[in-house]
């Protein structure tokens, strides 16, 4: 049969839409059980590899705008013919990790709540037995997870795009070797000022009496606990919305956008925001741990938000919804950058004096922790992509990932912080991008750009393109010549 490419389109924004409804409600814990498979069967038709021919077709012929939407178009359809493949797999472990329960001293708790009880332990060996009991249950599903890790390089290879590293490059639109090269860049220019900031702020905070501090450590530190009352996320939600009045960039806290920050048993502990429909539908998802975490993560996903839903009504749905996840990324990380902020902060938890500057101390370190953990995680996906054998690379993992950030990683968690596609380079990428809008920002509003409604139409005006073009195209407009590392170390140094 003909495929025409308006019913494709058609077809590939209800399956996002119903994809989107799925993962919302498995994640938000409203289903015990993922149905991903049954999805893609009743969206078959995107399955065809006629599909894809009938796309590549249009792209022949196509230039300018249309072409970049077909072209984005394709990535997207190809990725879902990927995920279909993998759905049966992903669905059997999806819902074994809602299942899952983890016991320690009598208690038992859900798998996904043991983060949260993490953040909670004041008392270092309760959070390191928590995260050993972790590791064990995770270590059961192993075998799964790397099911899944080599059923998608079947699929991947099966599209007939080339090898598999070559195929997820095309399909992500990434220069995965130019990423290298910035990435390892970025460690290099941070390593000195990091492990400076590391032996001021880890060591006597946890106290280890020369023990490896480990990523349970870090989650800890991350909630700040000590501070909780100042960081409560009902209040803190409150001073976000003013904050976004103030900078005349509604619609985060009204009907365009559901906040649920609600707390579940079976909740995912990662933030995250579901796109259902832009801009009508949107749902900013924040499971609250207690304390700082919960502020930061509810002000980087305002800012993913804020991207999906003042995304001009123009624009097609490609260009609202798919296109570069890298731009999203970074307006995410212009604002939790607000949690650094000396006049933002004091004005909205009421921190003061010394405690201000403390807080302010430990924050910077734990943002360089993300960038740099960021950073080695599109270090290790790039290592598993070539890896003959990926079963192998556990080692490999939590040697790179320690030695990055001083916290010691887990082997057996190795394909737990897996995303497919390369999303780790978009995290980076996004972590470029924002610092060239901050800069771009202090630079033409003042350090209290938040406090301006000049600031706020400045940079509606680049949401309103929504993903019309890639990060790397975006930079110029704001005055950089391409998106590199160079204005990322030099706000880097400026972090206390």
């Amino acid at each position: 049969m003909p495929f025409r490419v308006a019913e494709i389109r058609d077809r590939a924004q209800r399956l996002q839409s119903a994809l989107a409804r799925a993962h919302y409600r498995l994640r938000s814990g409203l289903d015990e059980r993922s149905s991903l498979a049954s999805l893609y069967r009743e969206h078959r038709f995107l399955l065809s590899p006629g599909v894809l021919q009938a796309i590549q077709r249009e792209l022949s012929e196509a230039y300018g705008d249309e072409r970049r939407r077909l072209k984005t178009l394709f990535n997207w359809v190809a990725g879902q013919q990927i995920e279909a493949e993998v759905a049966p797999l992903e669905d059997e472990l999806r819902s074994w990790e809602t299942g899952a329960t983890v016991s320690l001293g009598g208690r038992e708790i859900p798998l996904r709540r043991v983060p949260d009880w993490i953040v909670r332990a004041d008392d270092r060996e309760e959070r390191l037995g928590w995260e050993a009991a972790r590791h064990r249950r995770i270590e059961e599903a192993a075998a799964l997870r790397l099911d899944v890790v080599h059923r998608g390089r079947e699929a991947v290879v099966q599209l007939g795009l080339g090898v598999y590293t070559e195929s997820r490059e095309r399909l992500a639109g990434l220069d995965l070797a130019r990423l290298e090269r910035d990435a390892n860049a970025i460690l290099q220019g941070t390593e000195a000022r990091y492990r400076k900031m590391f032996a001021r702020e880890a060591g006597p905070r946890l106290d280890g009496n020369g023990v490896t501090p480990t990523r349970a450590d870090a989650r800890w530190l991350m909630g700040m606990r000590w501070l909780g009352r100042h960081f409560e996320i009902e209040p803190f939600a409150a001073h976000v919305r003013r904050a976004m009045e103030v900078m005349a960039l509604g619609r985060v806290f009204d009907r365009s956008v559901r906040v649920n920050i609600d707390r579940r048993p079976l909740k995912d502990e990662r933030s995250y925001t579901a796109v259902i429909d832009v801009p009508g539908d949107v749902r900013l998802v924040v499971c609250p741990l207690g304390g700082w975490i919960d502020a930061r993560r509810l002000l980087h996903e305002t800012g993913h938000a804020l991207h999906y839903t003042h995304a001009a009504a123009a624009l097609s749905w490609e260009e609202r919804v798919l296109g570069d996840d890298s731009i999203g990324e970074s307006f995410g990380l212009v604002f939790d950058s607000l949690t650094l902020d000396r006049v933002w902060i004091e004005s909205v938890t009421g921190l003061e004096g010394a405690a201000l500057e403390d807080y302010r101390q430990l924050a910077s370190f734990l943002r360089l922790y993300r960038l740099r953990r960021d950073t080695a995680r599109l270090l290790w996906e790039l290592e598993l992509a070539r890896a003959e054998r990926p079963g192998e690379q556990a080692d490999r993992y939590a040697d790179l990932l320690s030695e990055t950030t001083g916290f010691a990683h887990h082997p057996g968690t190795y394909l737990t912080d897996h995303r497919r596609g390369f999303q780790a380079a978009r995290r980076l990428r996004g972590w470029m991008l924002s610092s060239i809008i901050i800069d771009r920002l202090n630079k033409r509003f003042g350090p209290e750009w938040h406090r301006t409604g000049a600031a706020g139409k400045f940079l509606l005006e680049v949401l309103l393109a929504g993903r019309r073009e890639d990060a790397a195209q975006l930079a110029p407009q704001f005055g950089v010549e391409g998106l590199t590392p160079d204005t990322l170390l030099t706000r880097v140094e400026r972090w206390k």
